[in-house]
């Protein structure tokens, strides 16, 4: 998860802190399908689903419960203790050289492969018919469909079984859908078996950096490699992007050093609360129950989707706790000042989020929710602002 990317933070129904949290974690390959991976729905709106599907589907509201539920409530020292978490190194030419090489891929060609059998990376051209106990079912063959392997695109376990094939081969591959499978539900979990055909590799052709490449640019900043791969540093170096991958690297550094207690089960509630909220309205919005798009998010069994939700919200409460103790140990607060500033400014794209003034989406904020937010964010920039470059170009 990218806990340094910022969130708006959304104060309808749901009450979650950081929207689209479930997304970040999600297991993308739990509902993979053979034609189009995209049936279970890229662009829902949780918030608008909230208020209908909150009774049915078992949603609460967190912010209505009693007791201590807040950072603010705890002495986060008390359940972890931090190890070092300043000085996280972070190798700037393994991250230059990504940065590059998404550069490159923009003028990448697309080549015709002889000569050699499906490779990782590869676009395959194929025909397939996939079959349940002998019959083929609807929506499971196509023809001339192209492929890139290690993509994601199929259902686990298709495009790996494709490695290793000779143009104009045929192959049976014999796999289960997932289950849940939002696509279909009646192929969840179901054994099938697809026929493959091989009719066309091809492979994406990187350009190689030369002085000769980068001339061709056209660029007043940079004619030779060397002062390209400098420009790209600068640039790097300015973007949000970068911040975040550091951020990352220096939390995941701080949880490894870190030794976590029992998280507080007010803390530990709320954090549950907020992510069954998200899945009912998530689920009710896909026409499926809570159970089945927990496991499509995060893996695990439709049936047991409490015990998995649960073990996402100590997840989620570590990682406030972890960042509170660190704001004790450097002296990082929020002050009301900046309590209040931060959400008038969300405040003025009230319409955005649903709401019909200014008045009626601060209304609906809970201001303490929001205030342990911006204080984890804070956190999470001091981490990113600690880190250690490393590396050829510092």
């Amino acid at each position: 998860m990218n806990y340094f990317m910022k969130k708006r933070f959304l104060a309808a129904v749901l009450s979650v802190m950081l929207a689209g949290a479930l997304a970040a974690c999600g297991n993308k390959d739990a509902d993979a399908d053979p034609i189009d991976t995209n049936e279970a729905g890229e662009d829902l709106n949780a918030d608008d689903a909230a208020q209908e599907s909150s009774v049915e589907n078992g949603a609460v509201n967190p912010a209505q419960e009693d007791g201590p539920k807040y950072l603010l409530d705890y002495t986060a020292s008390d359940y972890v203790t931090l190890g070092e978490y300043k000085g996280a190194e972070v190798d700037v030419d393994e991250l230059l050289q990504q940065w590059i090489d998404s550069a490159l891929a923009v003028d990448a060609e697309t080549v015709e492969v002889t000569g050699r059998s499906v490779e990782l990376g590869d676009i395959a051209n194929i025909d397939y018919e996939g079959k349940m106990d002998g019959v083929a079912f609807e929506g499971g063959t196509a023809k001339g469909t192209d492929l890139e392997i290690g993509s994601g695109s199929f259902i686990e376990g298709f495009e790996e079984g494709l490695i290793g094939m000779e143009i104009g081969e045929t192959r049976d591959i014999n796999l289960n859908f997932p289950d849940p499978y939002l696509g279909n539900p009646d192929l969840s979990g179901a054994p099938v078996v697809f026929t493959v055909t091989v009719n066309s590799i091809t492979a994406r052709q990187m350009p190689e950096l030369t002085d000769e490449y980068v001339a061709g640019l056209g660029s007043e900043d940079y004619s030779t490699v060397e002062e390209y791969r400098s420009y790209m540093y600068d640039l790097m170096l300015s973007q949000e992007s970068f911040h975040n991958q550091k951020a990352n690297i220096a939390i995941e550094a701080a949880k490894e050093n870190a030794v976590f207690q029992k998280m507080p089960e007010g803390m530990l509630n709320r954090m549950y609360a907020n992510l069954l909220n998200t899945a009912s309205a998530y689920a009710y919005m896909n026409g499926i129950d809570v159970g089945q798009y927990t496991a499509y998010v995060y893996g695990g069994r439709a049936d047991d989707y409490e015990a998995t939700l649960m073990d996402q919200a100590e997840l989620m409460a570590q990682h406030y706790i972890l960042m509170g103790a660190i704001a004790e140990k450097e002296g990082l607060e929020v002050s009301d000042e900046e309590l209040e500033e931060s959400i008038s400014e969300e405040a003025s794209s009230y319409a955005s989020y649903g709401y019909e003034s200014e008045e009626a989406y601060k209304a609906a904020i809970d201001k303490e929710a929001y205030r342990e937010y911006l204080l984890v964010e804070k956190a999470v920039e001091f981490l990113g602002e600690n880190t250690i470059l490393r590396g050829e170009n510092q």
